[in-house]
């Protein structure tokens, strides 16, 4: 009946039902910070280590039990201290002696109360190494008074050695060693000295940029490019449409003018680049029975605001085009020496004064778009993919729509600022990277500031209304290490056998790569080898419709030419992507749609391999093309590290902000000229050379 009764009597703690006899109800296992300066007594727990009947037992009295019963139960002795884990956690303890003034030894301190930490910064990186820097020192400070002490530090260092261990080895190092060790954990940054993007720009330093890269000819002012007219301009279902041969030329107040050939001193027509003109992104058409042509339009873009009800309702700004004329060539040089060309042209453009009747006064929804585009381009060694030589060109386009004329600030992390300007909070833009970058060359429109850009380093421009336009552009270090992907060719020629074969592989090294979950991918990637004129007839087959190149696609290889013209059938192979013969760009062009491919490991290497052989003796060259071009765009990420930290409207807190990041890569890879390709130089013997590993 007396154990009925007990049961019955027994009250239920925190809502929970109550503990049988003999069950503590403490959680040893919790670890706990005392706030204040009144130690509470804590449950004893035994030691995980062996008792050892030679080493000094300590008595400490029990604490009873919550229960209202009379019922005691007597715990086994320790002949170690007993001590809960919280205060295994405490390091301060291992080298000062109890004390009536401090705190005792196996009470664990918050760090966030301590006020002997008030006035220490903690580092940017880790905000715990201050903490222990300062226990530490404290440590050094105190002196051993007795020999008890030490035996009961040594106690406690079996049971910390238990408690946290970093390796098998960490368990016999003494504890100066273990805190030093702890003190070196941080967090890691993806912007630091040690990390694999460059640190912040030095503000002082010169940097010599490289005025050599391949984009800087590109860039250099033309007498005028031979281009390929779309006769008639506009569609007609009872007309076909054709290209004609023309010259154009463009002057430098912003007229293009088209002549029927170069030499004639009159133009047949001639018309002026606006402000509202936009130059379409670039596309590959249909030409003749060889092939396609690169082709672009200039546009008169017109934005208006409508609003959408399906599927809900939405105010919407939808551009509307206008065809002005449209151009087109098979020189991929000339393609984009003359679109670089439009695009300062456009940015040159005087601003007018603007009418405010056409100014939009009540637009339902005020918005202004930021888009950053940087341009890389450069040379990569063979071999170990150093970067050579390279050009980053950051690009700025503003798109707004506010009622009225407003007044806009723009804030980059430029270092020579450094995060000193001031800003609502409204205003700040979240960014992803930490890195300060210095800005050269600048180049501005006409709607911006230039004078107070170099005085407060903050780009002041009153916006064009619904119009899309570059407010500034300006050249920076590369911020990675690395290129995203790298690259190996290796070609031989034998004879007349050639053969050619290149190793792609995410590079580890980029910080994009770092984190699988992350990882943005290359988009559209083009890796060109150029093949001489003589060969273009071993990759074309006659078909119905009438020649045309095959392709290699995965899995499936591609026969070109016939035996008798050719002597042998050559073989192509590819492991990811396509691979043909394009008139346009008079070479062979891998393309691979997504890198890393969604079915295939991050570190997994895709192979291209080629081999012909040539009938004539004249058709053998002394030695393969020096290097093969690599393009490749990726969204939302930053070349330069570039990044957008305020946007600030005059006198309105509501306009909705956005800011859009892509990087374009454009560069060049030497090819490692061999004598043979058996050996694979990737360092694996390979049982047939000539055969791609399938994923």
């Amino acid at each position: 009946m007396e154990a009925i009764s007990w049961r019955a009597g027994s009250p239920a703690m925190n809502g929970h039902p109550a503990l049988p006899p003999g069950t503590s109800t403490r959680f040893p296992s919790w670890v706990t910070f005392d706030d204040n300066e009144v130690s509470c007594p804590l449950p004893p727990v035994s030691s995980p280590a062996k008792p050892n009947p030679l080493s000094v037992a300590t008595a400490i009295p029990d604490v009873p039990s919550n229960s209202t019963g009379s019922f005691k139960r007597d715990r086994p002795k320790s002949t170690l201290m007993n001590f809960s884990k919280g205060q295994k956690l405490d390091i301060s303890s291992l080298n000062r002696p109890p004390s009536v003034v401090e705190a005792p030894p196996w009470r664990a301190t918050n760090p966030f109360l301590n006020e002997t930490l008030q006035d220490v910064q903690p580092s940017p990186i880790n905000p715990f190494s201050a903490f222990f820097e300062e226990q530490e020192r404290r440590s050094q400070n105190s002196s051993i008074s007795s020999t008890t002490g030490k035996s009961q530090r040594d106690s406690l260092v079996v049971i910390y050695q238990d408690a946290i261990s970093f390796d098998d080895s960490g368990k016999s190092q003494p504890h100066p060693d273990a805190i030093e060790r702890l003190k070196q954990l941080q967090i890691d940054d993806p912007d630091h000295v040690g990390s694999t993007s460059l640190p912040d720009d030095d503000p002082i330093a010169w940097v010599e940029l490289d005025a050599h890269s391949p984009a800087s000819a590109l860039s250099q002012p033309r007498d005028g490019w031979p281009m390929m007219l779309r006769i008639p301009e506009k569609k007609n279902i009872m007309s076909s449409r054709h290209w004609g041969p023309i010259y154009i030329k463009l002057t430098g107040s912003g007229y293009l003018q088209l002549y029927y050939e170069q030499g004639l001193e009159k133009p047949f027509r001639e018309f002026k680049l606006e402000i509202c003109h936009e130059v379409s992104e670039p596309r590959l058409q249909n030409y003749d029975e060889n092939g396609r042509i690169h082709s672009l339009r200039i546009d008169r873009v017109t934005y208006k605001e409508k609003k959408k009800y399906q599927p809900k309702p939405a105010v919407a700004h939808i551009a509307e085009r206008e065809q002005v004329i449209k151009l087109g060539t098979t020189n991929y040089d000339d393609f984009l020496s003359f679109v670089h060309a439009v695009q300062d042209c456009l940015m040159d453009l005087p601003v007018l004064s603007m009418d405010l009747s056409t100014v939009g006064l009540n637009y339902l929804e005020e918005e202004i778009t930021v888009d950053v585009r940087d341009e890389f381009s450069g040379a990569v060694s063979k071999g170990d993919n150093q970067i050579l030589q390279h050009r980053v060109l950051t690009r700025i386009h503003i798109l707004s729509f506010l009622s009225g004329l407003a007044e806009c600030r723009l804030g980059l992390n430029d270092i020579l600022i450094k995060g000193n300007e001031i800003v609502s909070r409204q205003d700040i833009m979240p960014t992803t990277t930490t890195k300060w970058i210095k800005l050269h060359e600048c180049r501005f429109h006409g709607c911006a500031d230039e004078d107070v850009f170099n005085s407060s380093r903050v780009i002041l421009f009153n916006p064009l209304d619904a119009c899309r336009f570059e407010l500034m552009r300006f050249r920076t270090v590369f911020a990675e290490k690395t290129l995203p992907f790298t690259l190996r060719t290796a070609a031989s020629i034998n004879g007349a056998e050639v053969e050619v074969q290149s190793w792609l592989r995410m590079s580890p090294g980029f910080s994009s790569n770092r984190d699988p979950l992350t990882q943005v991918p290359c988009e559209n990637v083009m890796v060109r080898y150029p093949v001489p004129s003589e060969w273009v007839k071993n990759f074309r087959r006659e078909s119905v419709l009438g020649e045309k190149s095959l392709k290699a696609k995965v899995n499936r290889g591609a026969s070109f030419g016939s035996a008798g013209a050719s002597g042998s059938e050559p073989v192509m192979r590819v492991t990811l992507g396509t691979a043909k013969y394009e008139h346009a760009f008079n070479a062979i062009v891998w393309r691979i749609n997504r890198l890393p491919d969604k079915n295939s490991a991050s570190g997994h290497p895709h192979c291209f391999f080629c081999h012909l052989e040539l009938g004539s003796d004249r058709e053998v060259p002394s030695r393969f093309a020096n290097d093969v071009n690599v393009e490749f765009s990726m969204p939302t990420t930053s070349a330069s590290k570039a990044a957008v930290r305020s946007i600030s409207v005059e006198d309105k807190p509501g306009v909705r902000k956005w800011v859009n990041y892509s990087a374009h890569y454009s560069y060049k890879v030497e090819i490692e000229q061999k004598k043979s390709l058996k050996p694979d130089f990737e360092g694996e013997e390979l049982d047939n050379p000539k055969e791609c590993g399938v994923q």
